[in-house]
C-alpha cells in the first residue's frame, strides 16, 4: 500500500522572507503585539494568508512534521449526540495520527468568538458545528481548512469565495419519509412534528415534513418550540401544546432523541399510553434510546460513517497544495429508521 505524504506546510521563516521582515516581527504581527507599524503588520498578515501559515503556541515547528492537530467544535458535550460524535472523532483522529482539541461553542451568533479564534490559532484544521454568520466564519477561521456540519444553506451560500469551506449536511427526506410511512402503516393519521426555532435560520425539517405529509394526503401539524437550554424540556413543552389541541396527535416525530425522551416523560405523567394512544419517534439514534421505556423508535445517524466523511473532507483540504486553492467539498448523510416499542 502506497504511503501518503502530507503536503508541506509553510513555516514562519517562509512568511518572514515573503514579507521582508524578521521572524520576530512575524511573531509580533500574528499575536497582535506592539512594536511594529500597521503597514508592516498588514504585510505580514497578507504573507501568512497567502502561504496559509498558522502559528501554534504548542511549537509544532519544533516537533515532527507529522504532528497535526484537529479542532472539533460542538454545542454541548452534556448532550449525548455531541458526546457520541466527539467520541468517534477522537477515535478516527488517533487512528490517523492527529491530536484533537474539543471546544464547546454554545448557541448564539455572538457566543464564543474569542475562544474560537484561540482554537483556530492552535490547530491545523477544524470540524465544526458553528452557528455563525458567513462573515464571522471568515473572520474567525481565516484560511484554515474547515468542514462545517449541518450548517444552514443560506450561510453556505453567503460564504466568501476567497475562503473555500467544506460542508457535511444531513438529508432529512429519506429518513422522515420512512418514519411517516411506518406510522401510516400502523394506522396513524394525526402525525405531528416537533421543531425548534433557532435564531440563525429556519429548520429545514419543517418544509420537508410538510411536503411529505401533503404527498400522502395528510394534514401536517408542526409544533414549534423556542430554543431552550435542554432539549428534554422541548419535548415536554411540545406534548403540553399537543394535548391541548382539539384533535391531539396519535403520533409525534420529535426534533431529536432528547426531545423524544422529554415527550415520553410528559406523556407518561399525563397518563397517555405509548404507543397505544400516541406513538413517538426520535431523530439521531442515540445509544440510550434502547434503554428508555418504551424503547425509542428513531431515525439513526451512523456516527462512525458521518465522522469518517467529515474527516476525509478536512484531511483532503489539509493536504491540498499550498500554492493552490482549498477544495470545496459538499457531502450528505441520511438517517436509517430503527423500529422499537415506542411505535
Amino acid at each position: 500500500m502506497e504511503k501518503r505524504v502530507a503536503a508541506k506546510r509553510a513555516s514562519i521563516i517562509e512568511v518572514a522572507e515573503l514579507a521582508g521582515v524578521s521572524r520576530q516581527t512575524v511573531t509580533r504581527a500574528m499575536n497582535d503585539m506592539p512594536g511594529i507599524s500597521a503597514e508592516t503588520k498588514k504585510r505580514v498578515l497578507e504573507a501568512a494568508e497567502k502561504l496559509r501559515y498558522r502559528p501554534s503556541r504548542f511549537g509544532r515547528e519544533l516537533v515532527q512534521q507529522s504532528t497535526r492537530s484537529l479542532g472539533l467544535v460542538v454545542s454541548d458535550l452534556a448532550n449525548p449526540y455531541f458526546s457520541e460524535l466527539a467520541s468517534e472523532v477522537a477515535k478516527i483522529s488517533a487512528a490517523n495520527g492527529w491530536s484533537l482539541i474539543v471546544m464547546e461553542k454554545h448557541p448564539g451568533p455572538e457566543a464564543g468568538k474569542r475562544e474560537l479564534r484561540a482554537l483556530a490559532g492552535q490547530v491545523d484544521a477544524v470540524i465544526a458545528y458553528a452557528d455563525l454568520t458567513a462573515p464571522d466564519i471568515d473572520s474567525v477561521f481565516g484560511s484554515l481548512p474547515l468542514v462545517l456540519l449541518d450548517t444552514f444553506e443560506q450561510t453556505l451560500d453567503a460564504l466568501s469565495p476567497a475562503h473555500p469551506r467544506s460542508a457535511l449536511s444531513i438529508d432529512l427526506e429519506p429518513g422522515l419519509a420512512q418514519a411517516i410511512d411506518h406510522l401510516v402503516a400502523g394506522g396513524r393519521s394525526r402525525i405531528s412534528l416537533v421543531d425548534i426555532a433557532y435564531p440563525m435560520g429556519k429548520s429545514v425539517r419543517n418544509a420537508v415534513y410538510t411536503r411529505l405529509m401533503h404527498e400522502r394526503g395528510l394534514e401536517p401539524h408542526v409544533i414549534t418550540i423556542e430554543s431552550k437550554d435542554d432539549d428534554l424540556s422541548v419535548g415536554r413543552c411540545a406534548v403540553e401544546i399537543a394535548l391541548d389541541a382539539p384533535a391531539p396527535p396519535d403520533a409525534i416525530i420529535a426534533f431529536n432523541d432528547l426531545s423524544a425522551f422529554g415527550a415520553l416523560k410528559e406523556l407518561k405523567v399525563r397518563g397517555v399510553s405509548v404507543p397505544d394512544t400516541c406513538a413517538v419517534v426520535g431523530i439521531d439514534g442515540l445509544k440510550i434510546g434502547a434503554f428508555v421505556e418504551p424503547e425509542l423508535t428513531t431515525l439513526r445517524l451512523d456516527f462512525a460513517a458521518f465522522v469518517q466523511m467529515a474527516f476525509d473532507s478536512v484531511t483532503q483540504m489539509y493536504n491540498a497544495p499550498a500554492d493552490g486553492p482549498l477544495p470545496q467539498i459538499r457531502k450528505y448523510a441520511a438517517h436509517e429508521l430503527v423500529i422499537r416499542k415506542s411505535t
